[in-house]
């Protein structure tokens, strides 16, 4: 299964939206680095290619998604 089929079939159950930068609003694809602060928490850090902002998003997973 490659890549692209992975991410249609996700997309079909729940649509993908990409995070923007708060200050350009351009559209970021990867974070440059993923902390996993706990088991169901994860920092992801991100900078801007467009305008060079660099910010931190958290995400909480529920418990039952492990």
């Amino acid at each position: 299964m490659t890549l692209q089929h992975v991410c249609t079939a996700s997309s079909e159950t729940r649509p993908v939206r990409l995070p923007t930068c708060p200050q350009c609003g351009d559209t970021l694809l990867a974070p440059l680095l993923a902390e996993h602060v706990d088991p169901g928490v994860v920092h992801n850090h991100w900078v801007c290619e467009s305008c060079g902002h660099s910010f931190r998003m958290s995400h909480r997973f529920a418990a039952d998604a492990f």
